[in-house]
């Protein structure tokens, strides 16, 4: 009889490829992950993982299995979401995919009041590309995903949920801190920490940078980083200038290590969206995160579709403009805890 559970570590030893990882995320020893792998080989008869010193990749067997696997535990979590539903509960999975530095934040906030109300709801985020994470909606992998850009993907649908505002940051004692604003042009003098191409945060620098007559290849880039919690931790350094999601700069900002530089003229804004998988029955988690959604941030409008039914294709859940949306977030999430409790 196989092992569920160590068909689920298996999973995330093939998502993390390191056993050490994997025993950090799922809170056992790493011989105890090695054991459980080990067993079940012997268990299948096939050589799951190919081990090369510390590094781990999955075998040909292991990546003919691991569709498979998916598609096994994903069915016991069905069915212990429909044995808590005939019992009047909602309980089960519920799993996000977060494309974004600032969704980062928020979700874990959104997801402990959440968890609150539905305690029994074990609730997990995925973080990763944006192309990978509406991959991991599409195929069921998440449940719902965070994304800052609409993609047309047949039976996705958006629903704007938070203003991002992208800001320049300076260290605390840099002269520009004690500036009420600087011109675009005054960029050029000087060094900036940014995000990789792909992301979104430097793709609305860009843009905006260019409606502004600010040419981007010109700025003088010393540091390329994958992360705006780094690009944060860079400035404090004074290594450079950097641009992050303002969400995601406010305890540095509490704490007076850096300080917003407004340019003129400019403003940087984009929407966060909720993302839904009409294609997708839903659980009774996923119904009661939308329904809890709906309630908790009102300002989305519209009422998602909370039984899996398509809408029709590339839909928004919001009209085109919502005054006061940006302000009226900020006072809807604070009584959701800044610190989330265990998630997992």
């Amino acid at each position: 009889m196989l092992d569920l559970e160590s068909l689920r570590i298996f999973l995330v030893a093939a998502e993390t490829e390191n056993f050490t990882r994997s025993a950090q995320r799922l809170h056992i020893s790493q011989p105890g992950v090695s054991q459980h792998i080990q067993t079940l080989e012997q268990h299948l008869g096939v050589t799951l993982f190919e081990r090369n010193g510390r590094r781990i990749s999955l075998s040909p067997a292991g990546e003919a299995l691991l569709p498979l696997v998916h598609d096994l535990m994903h069915t016991c979590r069905q069915v212990e979401d429909a044995a808590h539903a005939l019992a009047g509960e909602v309980a089960g999975h519920l799993n996000l995919g977060c494309s974004t530095s600032s969704g980062k934040y928020l979700v874990p906030r959104i997801l402990a009041r959440y968890r609150e109300r539905y305690p029994l709801v074990r609730a997990a985020v995925k973080v990763g590309p944006r192309s990978q994470v509406l991959d991991w909606l599409l195929s069921g992998v998440v449940n719902v995903a965070v994304t800052s850009d609409r993609v047309q993907r047949s039976g996705l649908h958006f629903r704007r949920f938070f203003e991002d505002e992208i800001v320049l940051i300076a260290p605390a004692d840099h002269p520009w801190a004690l500036r009420t604003t600087v011109s675009p042009k005054e960029l050029y003098q000087e060094r900036f920490v940014l995000r990789e191409m792909s992301s979104g945060t430097q793709m609305t620098l860009i843009e905006t940078l260019d409606q502004v007559g600010v040419d981007y290849d010109r700025l003088e880039t010393v540091l390329v980083l994958d992360n705006s919690e780094a690009i944060l931790i860079a400035v404090e350094e004074h290594i450079g200038l950097g641009f992050v999601p303002k969400v995601t700069a406010q305890r540095h900002l509490a704490m007076g290590t850096i300080q917003i530089v407004e340019i003129d003229g400019v403003s940087m804004k984009r929407w966060l969206y909720l993302v839904d998988n009409s294609q997708l029955a839903h659980s009774p988690a996923a119904n009661a995160f939308w329904a809890f959604v709906d309630e908790t941030l009102p300002i989305a409008g519209g009422k998602p579709p909370l039984n899996g039914h398509a809408r029709e294709n590339g839909t928004d859940w919001l009209p085109s403009s919502v005054p006061g949306a940006c302000e009226e977030l900020p006072r809807a999430l604070e009584s959701i805890p800044a610190v989330a409790p265990s998630l997992t």
